[in-house]
């Protein structure tokens, strides 16, 4: 059958992450009941770009499905009056049968919000983190995190991954508004990587750490030296990039 790339973006409040956990809602839950329902196959089975985790957003999200029918607009917006509010399909691509999209991604990009005053406009969507934050020490330390290395530190315990190396490409903070974001970018991430790497800049951030300290929590290899992972609610996954998607 032929295979359909579906871009689509989420608010991952009131999910379990997106893959499905039997007794919880998912996003592929959701996404999988909805192209059944449109294009009336009811053996529809989806892959997505990754696992996020639970109350983790995402700007960008890209999954595949094999389906009989050919996916055009007026099934797109179909799908989309099936979905509930907190999802919404954007994009469609048929592609060859054999692309995969969490196998074919070369690069994916994550983004975490955090906020220093109460606002209820931003509750599950970003960190009330009320300290304030020395912006550019966060970022001396991040100069750390750049290059192809070992990110034991940062990964869940009980993983299993086949290896803990992943080519940080970029990894910023920046000032926005009453708050700051940050911004981070490489060929694959670990469980909790990014939640960890957070919590680590946070800590160099409100003066409990120097920025040096960084290096040493990667060097040691061991997910006790970094610092406590940040919530879910701060957490996008901003893009994910092909290389045969526009």
């Amino acid at each position: 059958m032929p295979r359909h790339f579906l871009e689509i973006v989420f608010d991952g409040t009131a999910y379990s992450g997106w893959q499905v956990q039997p007794g919880d809602p998912s996003v592929q839950q959701a996404m999988e009941s909805a192209l059944r329902v449109v294009l009336r196959e009811p053996d529809i089975v989806v892959t997505g770009c990754g696992r996020t985790d639970s109350g983790v957003h995402a700007l960008q999200f890209f999954l595949h499905f094999d389906a009989r029918t050919a996916m055009d607009e007026r099934l797109l917006h179909s799908l989309n009056s099936v979905l509930p509010e907190s999802i919404a399909a954007k994009r469609f691509w048929s592609v060859a049968d054999n692309a995969h999209a969490r196998f074919d991604a070369v690069e994916r990009g994550y983004l975490y919000r955090v906020h220093h005053h109460k606002d209820p406009f931003l509750e599950n969507r970003s960190y009330h983190f009320r300290p304030a934050l020395d912006v550019d020490a966060m970022n001396v330390a991040c100069a750390h995190l750049i290059g192809k290395q070992d990110f034991t530190s940062f990964c869940k315990a009980g993983s299993d991954n086949k290896t803990m190396l992943c080519d940080v490409r970029a990894a910023r903070w920046e000032q926005v508004g009453d708050g700051v974001q940050f911004t981070i970018s490489a060929d694959r991430f670990l469980r909790n990587m990014v939640r960890a790497i957070v919590g680590t800049c946070l800590r160099v951030g409100s003066g409990a750490k120097p920025s040096e300290h960084m290096k040493e929590v990667i060097d040691v290899r061991d997910r006790s030296a970094a610092g406590k992972g940040a919530p879910a609610c701060g957490l996008y996954l901003q893009r994910v990039m092909y290389p045969y998607l526009p």
